[in-house]
């Protein structure tokens, strides 16, 4: 006997008979006997989901505007392994922020945290609020946020169209405003071209982007997004960070974003907040942590490619002090420099600090090594100096040397930051 294939599109009645509010799966054949996809459809509804702001039950009738988010003392520990240590973060009405972090770090925890999926410490645990309120203990439908992970879920059995107006469409949302509201998101991001497509028919990237068309058809407070432009390629990133800019400044929108890309963070953050382990080592507007990083691991980890740091040595000299680090030397009159003789220190220079200068006629400090190897990188040369341990990477401007030559190059000593024994910064500019 063949067996009939089923249509979700066929059921729709019966899917608009099922209560708002969950209901046991025991109950289903009670509610709707002659639709064989109801239990499918209702363990799709009850199961916890990642877009949480989606749940159908968080909204009862009264609007809570949410823009501001504090996080007081947040500890979250799991067994042996303390995922988030102390962390205090404020976040204003309107802002953009990025957390930034390597992998590992606590980026994902900390969103989670935030938007209800993960509780702190039951003990000294610190506290989340949200506008004022203190939400810490309470379920994610009571929280006017959403967020979207790197999962980006989509219902299967609804196409994009109606995956977008889902959350409208649980709120008994008018068809007119719904259509309205999903035309507008639809067309922020380009999706126009994709309403009626399937979501198993869509790319990794298309999924994300539907998922952030999703969380912002309901116009929530606080938006929430983990890693999600990690499956786009590059002139798509830097398109849907323009339409994402636009949108959440029209919307006002307070967006936090949690992500391992410093080109994101760059391009879209009003301020950055660096992760490392759990703890927060540094926060402030982008140019400040590329500028003035404050530690060695934020120096190392902001900037493409990253700043060179060498292991380096303060001695005394005729007059002040003089910093040895590999092919470096200069001299220094800073007093806080002058405090690390006889320590072990770590001297910091960016690559694009580096300039070619011919024989007499560098103002800087000058280092003069043969080229390793370079690498042509369009517009600059990415060339490698000295030797293992000790090696320089400096961008310079084409022509390109050749592997062996001996390669001029001049820093300013304003350049050339300076970072204690525990690897916070101790002078920017020696």
């Amino acid at each position: 006997m063949r067996r009939r294939r089923l249509d979700p599109r066929r059921h729709l009645v019966a899917w608009s008979l099922l209560p708002r509010r969950p209901v046991l799966p025991s109950l289903v054949p009670v509610v709707a006997p002659r639709s064989p996809l109801v239990a499918v459809w209702t363990r799709c509804w009850l199961r916890v989901r990642t877009d949480v702001g989606d749940l159908p039950w968080d909204d009862d009738g009264r609007k809570r505007r949410v823009a501001r988010i504090e996080l007081q003392a947040l500890t979250v520990t799991r067994g042996a392994h303390r995922l988030l240590d102390a962390i205090d973060l404020a976040v204003a009405d309107g802002e953009r922020m990025v957390v930034l972090g390597p992998s590992g770090s606590g980026k994902s925890t900390l969103l989670r945290t935030i938007v209800g999926l993960e509780y702190p410490d039951q003990h000294e645990g610190g506290c989340v609020r949200l506008d004022g309120r203190d939400v810490t203990r309470l379920p994610p439908r009571e929280r006017d946020a959403s967020m979207v992970d790197q999962r980006a879920s989509l219902q299967p059995h609804l196409d994009v169209r109606r995956n977008i107006g889902f959350p409208l469409s649980l709120r008994r949302v008018a068809a007119e405003e719904r259509d309205a509201r999903v035309e507008a998101e639809a067309r922020s991001f380009a999706l126009l071209r994709l309403l009626r497509r399937w979501p198993r028919t869509l790319a990794t990237g298309e999924r994300h982007e539907v998922a952030l068309a999703r969380s912002l058809v309901r116009r929530v407070s606080v938006l929430l997004l983990d890693e999600p432009f990690a499956n786009h390629d590059a002139p798509r990133r830097s398109e849907l960070i323009r339409e994402l800019m636009t949108v959440q400044e029209g919307y006002g929108v307070t967006l936090l974003c949690a992500t391992n890309d410093q080109r994101v963070a760059m391009s879209l953050a009003h301020r950055c907040a660096v992760l490392d382990g759990g703890r927060i080592v540094q926060v402030g507007p982008p140019t400040e942590l590329f500028a003035r990083p404050a530690s060695a691991f934020v120096a190392g980890f902001l900037g493409t490619p990253s700043m060179n740091l060498l292991p380096a040595r303060v001695e005394r000299a005729s007059s002040g002090v003089r910093i040895v680090a590999g092919a470096l030397r200069v001299r220094s009159f800073v007093p806080a420099v002058a405090d690390l003789v006889g320590l072990p220190c770590t001297v910091g220079v960016r690559p694009t600090d580096l300039r070619r200068t011919d024989p007499g006629t560098g103002r800087g400090v000058v280092i003069e090594e043969p080229v390793r190897a370079c690498a042509f990188l369009g517009a600059e040369i990415e060339v490698r100096l000295g030797v293992p341990g000790e090696e320089l990477v400096a961008s310079i401007d084409r022509p390109s040397p050749t592997v062996g030559e001996l390669l001029r190059l001049e820093v300013d000593p304003g350049d050339i930051h300076l970072f204690g024994p525990d690897g916070a910064a101790v002078a920017h500019g020696v």
